[in-house]
């Protein structure tokens, strides 16, 4: 999963930059981004739970993104509804995805991670929270910069997926010391 993440990481941080390379032809497929990002964030989070044996809030919203994802991209002109109503659902997507990374932000540091992953995961959350605010605020300038919003997501999902592995790397050598120290101490 460690390596996983990371990899899935990178490949966010790539497809931010290509995103905010081209804003103009990401906002004519946005649509499609949105049902892509619904279908593959829907995926890892659900492999994620499975693998944690954590069906909680997040696990919930895995299922939810990924039922987007199926939907828009089954059904015929799902991706390609109309602007507006794109550009609610990202704003919704947004605010609920900054309390989520708050969330897990906090549950991570209760779980042993240090206080940059804490600091790091707020401050994302919170900009994903504001970004999704002002967008109700100013579905306008919503449709203008969504191709700047989207891909500075991905390159925030990309740094959350990268700091996620680092942290279950240290947890998994944490872990493979104590075990070791344990069998060296049960043998002397």
């Amino acid at each position: 999963m460690t390596v996983l993440s990371i990899i899935a990481g990178i490949l966010m941080i790539i497809c931010g930059f290509c995103l905010i390379a081209t804003p103009l032809i990401t906002f004519m497929g946005t649509g499609y981004y949105i049902v892509i990002l619904f279908f593959i964030s829907g995926i890892v989070g659900i492999v994620r739970g499975i693998v944690k044996k954590d069906f909680g809030m997040e696990f919930i919203f895995a299922i939810l993104s990924l039922l987007l994802g199926i939907a828009g991209l089954a059904i015929p002109g799902v991706a390609l509804m109309n602007n507006f109503a794109i550009l609610y659902m990202s704003a919704f997507w947004f605010v609920l995805r900054g309390i989520l990374s708050i969330i897990l932000a906090i549950r991570s540091r209760k779980l042993g991670a240090g206080s940059d992953v804490l600091v790091l995961g707020i401050i994302l959350g919170a900009l994903e929270l504001i970004m999704g605010i002002y967008s109700f605020a100013h579905p306008a300038v919503l449709a203008i910069a969504l191709g700047f919003l989207i891909g500075f997501y991905f390159i925030e999902s990309g740094i959350n997926m990268i700091c996620l592995g680092s942290v279950l790397s240290r947890l998994q050598q944490f872990g493979k010391r104590i075990r070791s120290q344990n069998g060296s101490s049960e043998n002397a």
